[in-house]
């Protein structure tokens, strides 16, 4: 038993066929639940757009879900637990905003109660502060406001969350899409911002100091990861029009707040595309990060070779996920329960194929490569895609999805193929720590060898999956549970049992190790 953290479990939910050999040729399939749920909002847009924040806003131990609708108003959707959702009319009220799109949810003022951050175009950004579960306040201060002044102009297309200075507060990245080729530096409206939330509502925009022609370009998609192990958060940002990612390095206090190195090119995670989406994972288990990200007749795996110095090879073409289609959103997480992360890739359409629109779904061989399951998967509609967060909605310990078909609305699918065993992990912070204990690192480690996972608030495409990290385990019965706390702490939890969920919280009293050094 550890003595520096509190467990606690919280369910016992054996998933079907928990010990049936995972690699067994099952099926990965997914059933749509949208209105045996009572899930189905609409969503209307004339740009590309969609956003899905999945957290539990209303304390109840049950994820909801929150969508953008543009000309649509925003709706949020409470989980009831017994598998339906309702929605309530004046808190949905609160969450108004004029054609909105892009958002992610997190705990800015660790008050334990998940808010939002939502990107409109028609109007301006809001910050939401969720108010004890009974509604929500827009509590948007000068530094998040992006208001260029019309539906035309410049429009914020990327969200994510994440503790830069490790002060316990998430900060916020707010990615912007120009509509001019050639914008204008000098105008703070067309610069991504980085926001450090200094707390009792005070905030620091510390991308002044940046490059103003690498933070104009046309942002689509960001998450923030500790890609270099070194204990605190990067930036990773994709961007459309072949412009080329960033990869903004953190480099710790002082350049007039912060400071913050683009290490894309030297790392070859500046690969130019028309990028639309990203997912962070470790498909091959090698305990690095990897990088899969989607674009236009073309998608993008960028395996990780090299920690020090930071390297990346591209490996779409071998591993299998590559496709000719538009891609939006991308997924790397354990669909079947075998230990080993899948792929999904939202598809709006493909070039010189009208009507094929079907998203792709992708096993992992357990080689570095992936199959192309998608046929029969019930994920094989012709919907166009976008959004996409994974969700838990029953708590069965299999993922679900959320997808946002453009034009088309929302749809929930239940994952009905995981097939082995599972754990998962919901966290706590404190004591510097933030709330939702962003960017914490689970190793788990079986017979089958080790796997990892991180907390992150805001990914995909316009959105932010259900703040869980999950574990597929294939025929295992315990594993052995590390866990990285992001101010250095390590705590050792000894051997658990599959099948549960965990509540893991952090307590400062007493140190296992020192923590990042032990990384991979």
């Amino acid at each position: 038993m550890p003595s520096s953290c509190t467990r606690k479990s919280l369910l016992g939910l054996l998933a079907p066929g928990l010990l049936i050999n995972a690699s067994a040729a099952i099926a990965m399939s997914f059933e749509d639940v949208s209105a045996a749920a009572g899930f189905a909002p609409s969503f209307s847009a004339d740009i590309p757009a969609g956003g899905i924040a999945v957290a539990d806003f209303d304390g109840n131990g049950w994820p909801d879900i929150f969508v953008t609708g543009f000309f649509e108003p925003n709706r949020l959707f409470f989980n009831a637990g017994d598998g339906t959702f309702f929605e309530n009319a004046a808190i949905n009220q609160s969450l108004a905003g004029d054609r909105c799109s892009v958002t992610a949810a997190a705990d800015f003022d660790n008050d334990g109660w998940p808010d939002l951050y939502v990107g409109c175009r028609g109007d301006d950004n809001h910050l939401f502060r969720n108010n004890l579960g009974t509604g929500f306040i827009d509590v948007t201060p000068a530094e998040l406001r992006h208001q260029p002044g019309n539906p035309q102009s410049q429009r914020t297309d990327a969200v994510a969350w994440g503790d830069i200075d490790g002060n316990g507060l998430p900060d916020l990245f707010i990615g912007i899409y120009p509509t001019s080729n050639t914008p204008d530096l000098n105008n703070p409206d067309n610069l991504d911002r980085i926001v450090l939330n200094l707390g009792n509502g005070q905030w620091q925009n510390v991308a002044t100091g940046l490059d103003p022609a690498t933070l104009a370009r046309t942002a689509l998609a960001a998450t923030f990861t500790d890609i270099d192990g070194d204990g605190d958060v990067d930036l990773y940002v994709i961007n459309d029009k072949l412009q080329g990612n960033s990869l903004w390095r953190n480099d710790g206090p002082g350049c007039g707040g912060w400071c913050l190195t683009d290490i894309g090119p030297a790392s070859g995670a500046d690969r130019p595309v028309f990028g639309m989406g990203i997912a962070v994972g470790d498909y091959d288990r090698d305990g690095m990060s990897d990088l899969y990200f989607s674009s236009i007749k073309e998608q993008v795996l960028l395996h990780m070779v090299s920690r020090d110095p930071l390297q990346f090879e591209q490996t779409q073409d071998t591993a299998g996920l590559d496709y000719g289609g538009i891609g939006w959103a991308t997924l790397l997480c354990d669909f079947d329960h075998d230990g080993w992360e899948d792929a999904l890739l939202a598809n709006s359409g493909v070039p010189g194929a009208p009507g094929e629109r079907s998203d792709q779904l992708y096993r992992n061989r357990t080689d570095a490569s992936f199959d192309n399951v998608t046929d029969g998967s019930g994920l094989d509609l012709q919907l166009p895609s976008m959004a996409m967060a994974l969700i838990d909605y029953d708590r069965d310990g299999a993922l679900d999805v959320v997808i946002g078909h453009w034009n088309e609305g929302y749809r929930l699918y239940r994952n009905t193929g995981a097939n082995g065993a599972w754990i998962a992990f919901e966290l706590l912070g404190g004591a510097g720590i933030s709330r939702d204990a962003l960017g914490t690192r689970i190793e788990i480690e079986t017979a089958d060898g080790r796997q990892w996972r991180e907390l992150r608030a805001g990914e995909s495409r316009g959105s932010s999956h259900q703040l869980l990290l999950h574990f597929g385990l294939g025929t295992a019965n315990e594993a052995r549970v590390t866990v990285h706390w992001p101010n250095g702490n390590t705590t050792d939890y000894g051997m658990l049992a599959v099948g549960q969920y965990h509540r893991l919280e952090h307590d400062p009293g007493v140190l296992f190790a020192s923590g990042f050094e032990t990384l991979p």
